[in-house]
């Protein structure tokens, strides 16, 4: 693990999802240095969390997730600054959540919401470290601000018909923990300056206790990061295998948001809320524990 020694990392990390991979995460980000922690959330916990999301107890079940984890890290971290965002990572929400951070953990358990993450930060030029477990595998991979490889480098777009998550295959408590502290690492090393991570992604098997890690190859024709990449702009009907349409009285405005990230960049980027003429849509992540 790097950090550490009461050592501060300088460096907002934005974590989506404080549950599974999310709790592990956060504890060896702390305890790594990292003293500036913004979290987004909108779940209460379950006690079918228990098993797995290791910051919470019997006693936190029924209470929003946010303030049950961001009080559980306090205990252990007291100079650890938690900022709560209760909600999802929308495309609507993009812009409020990304000013500011250096590195953002995703720690959900879907792949839209992977896709959105994957193109919010790479059109923001904010590194991200994905993270998943599902059964007794869990993946990372690190992404750089400038992408190639991406997510969208391994996985081109969202797979059509129902994926494994943890709602339908299960997940063994320890694999999302292994994924959370993977992904706490990937991350120290990014705020640490360290490009080594990039290019690779680590593959974790419970059953026979084995960690790899293998080259991942960008590619030239993805529509993110490649040489003609397409993606200028965050589409909600992009990702809209999981989308539902919105009722008519939460329906936002119809104009675009600019959504904001500290590097620089050669043109603004929006994220679009809809398109013309068509329905307003807000993404549906799944689960409601993110992992």
């Amino acid at each position: 693990m790097r950090g550490g020694d009461g050592e501060t990392v300088r460096g907002c990390v934005l974590l989506v999802g404080a549950g599974g991979i999310g709790g592990p995460a956060a504890i060896a980000l702390a305890a790594g240095g990292v003293r500036d922690l913004r979290v987004v959330d909108d779940d209460q916990v379950e006690i079918t969390n228990l098993h797995r999301q290791i910051l919470f107890d019997d006693d936190d079940i029924g209470r929003p997730k946010l303030d049950a984890f961001a009080e559980a890290l306090r205990r252990r971290f007291p100079r650890l600054r938690v900022d709560r965002r209760n909600g999802r990572f929308t495309p609507s929400a993009a812009a409020a959540l990304m000013p500011g951070v250096s590195v953002v953990v995703d720690a959900t358990d879907n792949f839209a919401s992977r896709f959105l993450i994957a193109d919010v930060c790479r059109l923001t030029r904010t590194p991200v470290v994905h993270a998943a477990a599902v059964r007794w595998r869990s993946t990372v991979m690190a992404v750089s601000a400038d992408g190639g490889p991406c997510y969208r480098c391994l996985f081109e777009d969202l797979p059509t018909g129902d994926a494994p998550d943890c709602a339908t295959a299960g997940v063994a408590g320890p694999v999302c923990g292994v994924a959370g502290a993977i992904a706490a690492d990937r991350a120290l090393a990014i705020l640490a300056g360290d490009s080594s991570v990039f290019g690779r992604i680590a593959t974790f098997d419970g059953l026979s206790d084995t960690l790899r890690s293998v080259p991942v190859a960008a590619r030239s024709t993805c529509a993110l990061c490649g040489e003609r990449a397409a993606i200028s702009t965050i589409d909600a009907l992009r990702y809209v295998n999981a989308c539902a349409s919105e009722s008519e009285g939460e329906r936002e405005s119809d104009s675009p948001t600019h959504v904001e990230g500290e590097r620089e960049s050669d043109s603004p980027t929006h994220v679009a809320r809809d398109r013309e003429g068509g329905p307003t849509t807000h993404l549906n992540t799944g689960e409601h524990d993110h992992g």
